[in-house]
């Protein structure tokens, strides 16, 4: 069974997508954290400055592998836990930038396929309903206003002191909205099969009470 969550960033979707996963004792598996993760490969060898074919040379020779440890995802580079470098404002952005490249997306269309072969899976993204599981049993689409998504995201950089504005949040949410949905290779959109969930008001075991019900048939 695979259960897909797709949406913008800090909407709640990967809040959710582990407590669902919880909820029906599967596995989660975060591509979020996977794109982050090349992100900060790439960052740290020239960033922006490489062209297409440098990256492809680049993570051709990486090591990449996604670890589970008492319940949290890790993805590790050339053996680096990456986890203190993914939440931060630049790498989410340059995420989403080199998202668009083909190369890219087929490495981490690889690791979510090999996964899906061995686990029933609950998989969060930006076009897991669309591209990567088009035909998944269950297909959710996660929003919240932008507001409420900067707060969040604000609130998560604050607790692990880095130095950010709550407007600088926000500008970057909005830049990288705009980058996910105008990409030309797989564009954040909602499935036409996908159930809308929207986290603005609603607490995480509101929004949470919603999926299940829908898996359940309640």
């Amino acid at each position: 069974m695979i259960i897909t969550l797709d949406g913008p960033a800090c909407s709640g979707k990967s809040t959710l997508a582990v407590r669902t996963a919880e909820k029906l004792n599967i596995h989660f598996l975060n591509t979020g954290m996977i794109f982050r993760a090349i992100a900060y490969l790439i960052n740290e060898n020239g960033g922006e400055n490489l062209n297409e074919q440098e990256i492809g040379k680049l993570l051709s020779s990486a090591n990449i592998d996604v670890e589970f440890k008492e319940g949290n995802q890790i993805v590790y580079i050339n053996g680096i836990d990456t986890s203190n470098y993914v939440s931060l404002p630049k790498i989410s952005y340059l995420a989403s930038h080199f998202s668009k490249l083909g190369i890219v997306r087929d490495i981490v269309k690889n690791i979510q396929h090999k996964f899906a072969t061995k686990y029933d899976l609950v998989v969060e993204g930006r076009d897991i309903g669309t591209e990567i599981f088009p035909n998944a049993e269950y297909k959710f689409f996660i929003i919240a206003d932008i507001d409420a998504r900067a707060k969040r995201r604000y609130e998560t950089l604050k607790q692990k002191n880095n130095d950010v504005t709550l407007q600088e949040v926000k500008k970057d949410l909005q830049e990288r909205d705009y980058e996910d949905a105008h990409r030309e290779i797989s564009p954040l959109r909602k499935a036409d099969d996908a159930i809308l969930i929207d986290t603005t008001y609603d607490t995480i075991e509101e929004s949470l009470d919603k999926i299940i019900s829908v898996i359940k048939g309640r």
